[in-house]
């Protein structure tokens, strides 16, 4: 992160822009006539900055500003997996496209947007684009980013597939990326330089494995797979990034979804904090929650439609079933109580999320937006669109967002592809600002597309450790084994 004046940073990240606009433009190209294109919508947030309290353990001792958190601008970065990508980038705030240049595969552009702007990727072949908390365009010698939490999409524009291209991100020293395999599957990871290593990998199994921030790899399967950067933070820290799980069906609206998870015997779940991975479902639904190591059941919850569910799980991976169709997040609902460490920390909790959920036409999709946190929502399509939020009908025009700000559990509706940005972090104090990491940004033009995947069936034996919170009640299960102590983050890496 950048941790500059602000006066230094603001001029920063203005020569920055201006070299990236001169850099891009002396290889200006037009997009392809008679060729598709693919379109990526995003929001800078508007305030980047965090407030903590004085003392963490007495809610009434005041707010401070952490300076180090402040940032002027958010870093786009656009990664090619094919020769001769032509990409268009356009501010939307201005109203009019601020830079253009040609990518060949495994190559990479930064751009850089001031906070608050709108803004627009257009590609003639599909790319990988991240959102992400960093205030300058990174040095040839960087070593750290901040990192990209959520599920990367495959050389085709889904989240399901056989070959990503996608750059890593965070420090690089950490097991925050992981390969969940749907189908038995050999994976190669390919560096840009060339360097390779091979997993293999059964059905509904997993790998965490590291990848280093600015490099570009191609990782290609034999099965389908999916690929997913982030972590969940335990009782170790108070910092706690959040994320959308897209269905293993294809959308976001799905009877099956697979996922990291937070297993740790000294910082696991935190049982005060409000978070979980949060399931709400259209109709009354039975959901199972599998350990994707033992291939035991360890969750089981019934579902009232129309609301939603909180689950903790001790697991390094689950995979979620239900009966009926359902929309699943890690989600923190903004409260900032915790459980105390060592007498201090109590009211330290920083649940937040800059989130991107697809809404597919003529699907109904329930959604949940933090009910104790401020919010900004918005809603993009690439042409005229008919939004339907519970019972009131919206219009969508193209590049222009439609803005939402209720919280609450909805039932989102449109005629057409439409992806949600979902902005969110403390109510407390009122004037708190977004301390974000960064996010990955789907395709509008392949939100109705979906992937052909051959599910096998999982089978356990006894279950482990469980917390189930929300309106199923609560419940706790004995522990059996030995849970291994690993911790994956902190605040923004």
């Amino acid at each position: 992160m950048c941790f500059m004046k602000y006066s230094e940073k603001i001029l920063i990240c203005f020569i920055a822009t201006l070299l990236t606009l001169n850099l891009s433009l002396a290889v200006k190209v037009p997009l392809s006539s008679g060729e598709p294109d693919f379109t990526y919508y995003g929001v800078v947030p508007a305030r980047i900055y965090s407030y903590n309290l004085t003392d963490s353990s007495n809610r009434t001792s005041g707010w401070r500003l952490d300076t180090g958190s402040v940032g002027e601008a958010s870093l786009v970065v656009i990664v090619a997996a094919e020769d001769d990508t032509h990409v268009k980038v356009y501010d939307l705030t201005l109203g009019r496209p601020i830079t253009e240049f040609n990518l060949d595969s495994m190559k990479k552009q930064y751009v850089l947007f001031a906070n608050g702007t709108m803004f627009k990727v257009v590609s003639n072949k599909h790319v990988s684009v991240m959102l992400l908390n960093y205030h300058s365009i990174p040095e040839p010698t960087a070593l750290e980013l901040t990192l990209a939490f959520g599920f990367y999409t495959t050389t085709d524009g889904l989240f399901v597939g056989k070959e990503f291209v996608i750059m890593g991100s965070g420090q690089g020293i950490g097991t925050d990326y992981i390969i969940l395999a749907l189908e038995k599957s050999s994976v190669t990871v390919t560096r840009d330089d060339d360097l390779k290593f091979s997993v293999s990998l059964d059905a509904n199994s997993f790998k965490y494995i590291t990848l280093a921030p600015y490099r570009v790899y191609r990782i290609t399967s034999t099965g389908n797979i999916m690929v997913q950067s982030g972590y969940i933070q335990g009782r170790g820290g108070d910092y706690v990034p959040c994320f959308s799980i897209p269905s293993a069906q294809g959308g976001f609206v799905g009877t099956y979804f697979t996922t990291l998870s937070l297993k740790s015997q000294e910082w696991g779940w935190d049982p005060e904090r409000d978070y979980g991975f949060r399931i709400t479902a259209l109709e009354d639904t039975t959901v199972k929650v599998y350990d994707l190591e033992t291939k035991m059941e360890v969750a089981k919850v019934t579902v009232k439609g129309g609301s939603g569910t909180k689950v903790q799980v001790e697991s390094d991976a689950i995979a979620v079933q239900s009966d009926k169709p359902i929309t699943l997040a890690m989600l923190h609902n903004g409260s900032i109580t915790q459980k105390a460490r060592t007498g201090t920390a109590q009211f330290a909790s920083y649940g937040h999320g800059v989130l991107f959920i697809g809404i597919q036409p003529n699907v109904d999709t329930p959604i949940h937006l933090p009910t104790d946190a401020q919010i900004d929502a918005y809603f993009f399509a690439v042409e005229e669109t008919t939004l339907v939020i519970d019972e009131d009908t919206y219009t969508i025009n193209a590049d222009s967002p439609l803005p939402y700000i209720t919280p609450g559990t909805h039932i989102i509706r449109a005629n057409k592809n439409v992806v949600l940005q979902l902005n969110f972090w403390p109510i407390e104090p009122e004037y708190q600002g977004l301390e974000y990491t960064g996010a990955i940004i789907p395709c509008v033009e392949t939100v109705d597309e979906n992937p052909e995947v051959t599910f096998t069936p999982i089978e356990g034996g006894f279950p482990i450790m469980y917390v189930v919170v929300g309106v199923a009640g609560a419940a706790v299960a004995a522990i059996v084994g030995v849970f291994a102590v690993k911790r994956r983050g902190g605040k923004p890496s």
